[in-house]
């Protein structure tokens, strides 16, 4: 791995089911012409044979536009450049072979791999990345990592000869190589021809990946895989099939009965109710990669005044939360700044005191801060305004058969009960609830895809970033949920971004911490893990404690960090 690399990305420690664990870096065999991410198993491995998921979303929509989020499986066709494994930033090479800073960080040159075509038949080159990057600048409502906003400082991405593709910089902004890294490519010859990107579900995908669609339903997909795939002997399995069921619970029945081979689900208390039913096949790996967030909208009433926000922060027993929904396997006390244990190096040790006000449960603290407000109680105990109406119920949106969210939404609600808030919960399927997400139709939400990154400007770069934002309620949002944007964070994720200087970015970061904790756009209810579950009776290779060799993050096609981790797993699972 290149040493920039290195000094970009902090090593991660992760909170396992069973203890801590440290990953500094590869420590099983690997690929070495591609990286971590490709393990070497040796000369024996077994070829052939189908890998059973089952996903508890729901039916799903046709939909295989890798710009856009769906549940499909489209990173398995669509591949970035390179994958940057989200627990320790450990990089591999895909359409990819190389790249440097140059020139005091203002160009970034990457080189491209040769030998690689798009599954018509058409040769993939430099040209195609190019093309990718400026299309996302021709239409902002795909670009999803932000390559072109208004803080990356990217001026111009251009192709030279047909494996050279230079990124030209107006100011260093050497944190955005992740997303460079990250963005999926497509192919020049078909998506030139496409008029509105953000709209267009690619009903028949050309990709460079290691598997084909064959056939989609609502509740299943099929994969087979690419014979003429550029990674010599990838991947192993001939077939993926995808099976999209309703809830946690349908798709934890088929892992029990040995029905699927892997599932990204919640389980509860899974060492017990999963590993132990059947040990010698049953498996499971959850590290800890983000946090669950409780968002606030805050251009709604009441939620758009901060500290109504901070008095449901501390209103709301979170440790309870952990406890009574995940069994303590994410740990305890989340970091209200929306850090991850791995990432506590990087607090401010000054706003250590804020941290714990917010965190700790305190509901008669609470009415005291709605009382300084204007808002108290009345005889009947809800809660009314200093316009002297009832605060309205407010809604909380969860995603439907998501039973930990469910859970915890049931336990937030009595809790904001007890100091005179109404809520309402609402379970919303898949499209449903994250279109309620993008155009702020929500009060509150609980939402999976807050942090994630191996330093906190991730989240922050995410969650807080103007060019993710919108102004109106209705407008959707690329990732900013919130709807909260502050001038200060705007210019510490500059700073960050401009600088290599570890001493630099922790200041910004610190400042991002310090009107974090005064706002509090979002809350964050428990440490996230990912919720890996395996049958290993007939498929092994899975990413793991032993194999760390992705985050393990979501088969779904989601945008952002940790995208491809699907793909990753796809490259190396095998027959037992």
């Amino acid at each position: 791995m290149k040493q920039l690399s290195r000094n970009l990305f902090i090593v991660f420690t992760l909170i396992t089911l069973l203890g801590l664990t440290i990953f500094a870096s590869a420590t099983y065999s690997i690929v070495q012409e591609y990286g971590p991410g490709i393990v070497n198993w040796g000369t024996n491995v077994k070829y052939g044979g189908v890998l059973k998921e089952v996903m508890p979303w729901g039916p799903q929509t046709l939909n295989f536009n890798p710009f856009v989020p769906t549940n499909l499986p489209t990173h398995a066709i669509y591949e970035p450049l390179f994958y940057v494994n989200m627990l320790n930033g450990d990089t591999t090479n895909l359409l990819g072979t190389s790249y440097k800073f140059e020139d005091n960080n203002l160009k970034l040159v990457i080189t491209t791999r040769s030998g690689v075509k798009w599954s018509d038949g058409t040769p993939f080159t430099a040209q195609d990345v190019a093309f990718t990057f400026n299309y996302i600048k021709k239409y902002p409502a795909i670009d999803g990592y932000g390559i072109w906003s208004n803080i990356s400082n990217v001026q111009s991405v251009e192709a030279s000869g047909t494996n050279t593709v230079v990124f030209t910089f107006s100011k260093p902004n050497v944190a955005l190589f992740p997303f460079i890294a990250s963005q999926p490519i497509v192919p020049e010859h078909i998506w030139s021809n496409i008029k509105d990107p953000s709209t267009y579900t690619n009903p028949n995908p050309v990709g460079t990946g290691p598997f084909l669609l064959k056939s989609f339903s609502p509740d299943k997909v099929v994969l087979v895989k690419n014979s003429n795939y550029w990674m010599t002997g990838r991947p192993y399995i001939d077939e993926v099939d995808v099976s999209y069921v309703v809830s946690n619970t349908t798709a934890y029945l088929y892992m029990l009965k040995h029905e699927a081979d892997w599932s990204f689900l919640f389980a509860p208390d899974p060492v017990k109710t999963f590993v132990e039913k059947d040990p010698s096949v049953n498996s499971i790996w959850w590290p800890t990669y983000s946090v669950n967030g409780m968002v606030l909208n805050t251009q709604k009433y009441p939620l758009d005044n901060s500290i109504f926000r901070r008095a449901i922060s501390i209103a709301i027993n979170k440790n309870e939360l952990e406890k009574e929904v995940y069994f303590g396997t994410g740990g305890y006390d989340p970091n209200q700044a929306g850090l991850i244990p791995t990432q506590y190096s990087w607090m401010d040790p000054s706003l250590e005191a804020t941290n714990n006000y917010l965190n700790t449960y305190n509901p008669q603290e609470a009415q005291k801060l709605l009382a300084s407000i204007g808002f108290v109680k009345n005889s009947s105990g809800q809660l009314v305004g200093p316009n002297g109406k009832v605060v309205p119920t407010l809604n909380l949106v969860v995603c439907a058969g998501c039973t930990d969210f469910v859970s915890m939404a049931g336990i937030i609600s009595q809790d904001l009960k007890a100091i005179g808030i109404s809520t309402s919960v609402s379970q919303q399927a898949g499209g449903t609830y994250m279109g309620s997400i993008t155009t702020g139709t929500y009060d509150m939400v609980i939402y999976w895809g807050i942090g994630g990154g191996p330093t906190p400007y991730y989240e922050y770069y995410t969650n807080l970033n103007p060019a993710f934002s919108a102004s109106k309620l209705g407008e959707p949002v690329i990732s900013d949920i919130s709807r909260y944007t502050n001038p200060i964070i705007t210019e510490a994720l500059k700073e960050y971004a401009g600088t290599t200087d570890l001493t630099v970015q922790k200041q910004a970061i610190y400042k991002i911490e310090r009107v974090f904790l005064d706002e509090m756009p979002y809350i964050s209810l428990t440490n996230r893990t990912n919720f890996n579950i395996y049958n290993e009776s007939m498929i092994t290779g899975f990413p793991s404690n032993t194999y760390p060799y992705s985050a393990g993050g979501s088969p779904g096609a989601a945008i952002g960090l940790g995208s491809s981790d699907l793909l990753m797993a796809l490259l190396n699972v095998h027959l037992k």
